[in-house]
């Protein structure tokens, strides 16, 4: 997703946390450089280490106890002197056989060697042999019954909510900073603060403890930041821009020091997206992407965008979301903190001449593309192997494309109208996608429609409603008018936390974190409750003080919140 600050709603192109943008074509990021020189050391500022997020049967048959039914007859009588065949060192007689009726086993072994020390065996050999079999089936069974729980699990359990805890107040300055942001990834929270000077100081903590990891300002300063971004492979910090064409920086840090890796000079209206690996980088005003590499800013493919005819060059591009990156925490925004979980980092590209193409976010490969799909202001939402689009002509349908061909899309819902508008396309659950639809233009009559692959679209009332945040198959339904509220809603449509004074933001794809108010950039108590979507009702944590609740962010059982002059973690689930 674009390079988004917790707690920031983006706007059409960007938002503070969303976006990035320009240098010189051709040309790899450097410290000092836009992309095209390879890139030279990075400046060198005063410490940190990585940080993460986010998330087997056979079977074989059991010897039947029923084949114990040989008599007395057909066992072979004692012999004291014959040694057992289960024994190392001993021998089997000529005239040793097994029991009869034992499946797949002779009546009689064949003639061997005599050694010394023999035993007795006859009806003991054969116990023996039943106790084998029996251990070895219930070996397999036990094995079996692991494998299908481990399948069957409950991959997002309600979580353990509890009480607010304070767990550390790391320091910001000694006076009160103009600008405060949190990212946290893991195990791992970076705070940060804008000095006097107006560069930003960056802190890296133990989430967990609140141990300082390190702490380092920037290298160069801007009057306004927009936020950081905690990555599997680095630290990106973003200055905020005044316009569309105004220049900014991005900075990568070093995870394990703070120090500034490399920095690019991009434009207010371009995007970031990450990997693992890799930054791409969509350079709206250069009209291309690029890939950076994460590590030293070295650029390792470009791809121009599509033009229409008459030579327009809006594009949109928008990540291939997974199954384990939606399973993970998400911005307010319902995007998810750690897109780059799951197999493969791609993006989809809606070119100004309709087309679409799927990308390969670390080699730039396009992978499959298809002309006339969608306009760049289209409704587009990528997820695991299929796009959703929705295409406005004399009412608007909903249609579903398999990535793995891009070949002719199914119709998943059609308005009953052309005076129906659809808002708010997500993907939420495997071949089903979820969008909320007005009618007329009058915001009271929304509902949500809700459209599987196979089975047709559900539809339920959500008036008011403007956002939808997927929750695994559950829905949050955000509406800000005439109050910000918010109601969760189950698979089918049934209201399980109904019309909730506040916003909620997605933990994993189980529970959900509650705010009693909207975030705002004013030091404020902020109520704060959890749920499990499974539950019957929100837990109630208590109140965080005096925070800057806009520059909040969390993982699963960690809040960090920045304040006047220092940042707050709070535990609100989970072991001390």
């Amino acid at each position: 997703m674009p390079h988004q600050t917790p707690g920031h709603t983006p706007g059409a192109h960007a938002s503070p946390g969303d976006a990035a943008a320009h240098g010189t074509p051709g040309q790899p990021a450097t410290p000092q450089q836009t992309p095209g020189h390879a890139p030279a050391t990075p400046h060198q500022a005063p410490g940190h280490a990585p940080a993460a997020h986010g998330s087997a049967g056979d079977a074989a048959g059991v010897a039947d106890p029923a084949a114990k039914t040989a008599t007395a007859a057909t066992l072979p009588r004692p012999a004291p002197t014959r040694p057992d065949p289960y024994l190392p060192g001993q021998a089997v007689s000529p005239a040793a056989g097994t029991v009869a009726g034992w499946p797949g086993v002779p009546r009689s072994a064949p003639p061997v060697s005599p050694a010394p020390g023999g035993g007795p065996t006859g009806p003991g050999r054969s116990r023996r042999g039943l106790w084998i079999a029996l251990g070895a089936g219930l070996a397999v069974v036990g094995v079996l019954a692991a494998t299908v729980l481990w399948l069957t699990r409950d991959r997002y359990p309600a979580l353990e909510f509890r009480t607010l805890e304070v767990v550390a107040t790391p320091t910001a300055g000694a006076e009160r900073a103009t600008a405060v942001f949190t990212s946290v990834l893991g195990d791992r929270a970076y705070l940060a603060h804008q000095l006097a000077d107006d560069r930003l100081e960056v802190v890296a903590v133990d989430a967990g403890s609140g141990d300082e990891l390190w702490r380092r300002a920037t290298p160069v300063s801007a009057q306004q930041w927009a936020g950081i971004r905690a990555l599997p492979g680095g630290v990106a910090v973003l200055a905020d821009a005044s316009g569309d064409s105004t220049p900014r920086d991005l900075l990568i840090l070093d995870t394990g020091s703070g120090d500034q890796r490399w920095r690019l000079s991009v434009h207010g209206d371009d995007d970031l997206h990450y990997t693992r690996d890799t930054v791409v980088w969509v350079d709206r005003t250069g009209d291309r992407l690029v890939g950076l590499r994460m590590r030293d800013g070295h650029e390792t493919w470009r791809r121009d965008s599509p033009r229409d005819e008459y030579g327009g060059n809006r594009t949109r591009v928008v990540r291939v979301s997974t199954p384990e990156a939606l399973g993970g925490a998400g911005f307010v925004t319902g995007a998810p903190t750690a897109p780059w979980l799951g197999a493969g980092g791609r993006l989809v590209q809606v070119g100004a001449d309709r087309s679409v193409r799927l990308i390969d976010m670390d080699s730039g490969d396009v992978l499959r593309s298809r002309p006339n799909v969608a306009d760049v202001d289209d409704l587009v939402v990528a997820h695991a192997d299929r796009l959703y689009v929705t295409e406005d002509d004399r009412g608007y349908r909903l249609l579903g494309y398999d990535l793995a061909s891009l070949g002719e899309p199914d119709v998943l819902h059609s308005a009953p109208d052309d005076g129906r508008r659809p808002q708010s396309l997500v993907a939420c659950g495997e071949h089903r996608a979820c969008l909320l639809e007005v009618p007329d233009g009058e915001t009271a009559r929304t509902e949500v429609v809700a459209a599987t692959e196979g089975k047709g679209s559900r539809h339920w009332a959500a008036p008011e409603a403007d956002r939808l945040v997927p929750v695994g198959e559950h829905l949050l339904a955000r509406r800000d008018s005439p109050q910000s509220a918010v109601t969760l809603f189950d698979a089918d449509g049934r209201p399980v936390l109904p019309d909730r004074d506040g916003v909620a933001v997605r933990l994993d794809a189980g529970n959900v974190l509650v705010f009693a108010e909207p975030p705002s950039t004013a030091e404020d108590d902020r109520s704060l409750a959890g749920m499990a979507v499974g539950g019957k009702s929100p837990f109630e944590m208590g109140e965080l003080k005096d925070v800057r609740s806009e520059s909040c962010s969390w993982n699963a059982s960690v809040i960090a919140c920045g304040r006047e002059r220092d940042f707050v973690l709070y535990r609100f689930a989970g072991d001390h």
